[in-house]
């Protein structure tokens, strides 16, 4: 059953849960055009370490420099999202100017001071809102819950810093010719890419023949990070808050594979 909160109550919430959405779906596009644009390419150098080895050295070289309105961008992003929580939990409250959101890891912190978070919510709505907690839907690692990121993010953001932006080494590989093999050194999985040049990893080939015409080539794929999360966890949020308001509104839990716009 629903809640009965109507359109102009609602409206408030809706509209900032929108522009975060709106926001998210920018800087998604813009971050996939940063990562899929050369910003950075990889180079290998070789060093002879006997007649049967060689050493490969890899590097990133930035080309292209991030945008320094990402910052801004995903806290306008995550602001309007946790935005769009409290001011739902205010027009339930009957407009009670002290409530917002709770948002816990801990069931007993929750019991304990979320209750004046949400004076004047209906019943009905504080039992849908403790079932959206992160030490319930991620019982296994809250802090991991998109909702515990969120909060995470937002109080960064609003009492801190800026959020950190920086590319890092997702994947890497090397296609080896036949009768060569590789052992590495260091891994540069997860290495954080800086400006101009950066050393991301080490590689050592391996033959019985000779190396003078050894073909080793080293590949690396990466992405942007906030954080140092993927930028898909702004997505995992936004998906999260419109669930958790819909099923506060509701009542109910939505069906597990409810559509998202987004």
């Amino acid at each position: 059953m629903a809640m009965g909160l109507n359109a102009d109550q609602l409206e408030s919430a809706q509209r900032k849960l929108m522009r975060g959405i709106e926001h998210v779906e920018t800087l998604r596009g813009e971050t996939r055009a940063f990562e899929n644009g050369g910003a950075y390419v990889f180079e290998s150098e070789r060093k002879s370490r006997s007649a049967q080895e060689v050493e490969y050295r890899c590097f990133a070289i930035q080309r292209k420099e991030m945008p320094s309105h990402w910052p801004l961008l995903a806290g306008e992003a995550i602001q309007c999202l946790r935005s769009a929580l409290d001011h739902f939990i205010y027009a339930a409250s009957g407009r009670n100017r002290r409530t917002q959101f709770p948002i816990f890891t801990d069931a007993c912190e929750f019991q304990v001071l979320s209750p004046r978070m949400m004076k004047g919510v209906p019943k009905a709505m504080r039992t849908s809102i403790e079932r959206a907690q992160p030490y319930r839907c991620t019982p296994s690692a809250p802090a991991q819950d998109p909702l515990a990121q969120l909060n995470s993010l937002s109080n960064l953001d609003k009492h801190r810093v800026l959020a950190a932006f920086a590319s890092a080494v997702t994947n890497e590989g090397v296609g080896v010719p036949d009768g060569v093999n590789l052992s590495w050194e260091e891994f540069g999985t997860d290495k954080h890419l800086g400006p101009g040049k950066t050393y991301v990893s080490t590689l050592v080939a391996h033959t019985e023949g000779s190396t003078e015409n050894m073909d080793v080539q080293p590949m690396f794929a990466y992405e942007v990070r906030i954080e140092g999360r993927p930028i898909n966890v702004l997505v995992w949020i936004a998906k999260r808050v419109f669930r958790t308001l819909a099923e506060c509104d509701a009542g109910k839990p939505l069906p597990p594979f409810a559509p998202y716009p987004i």
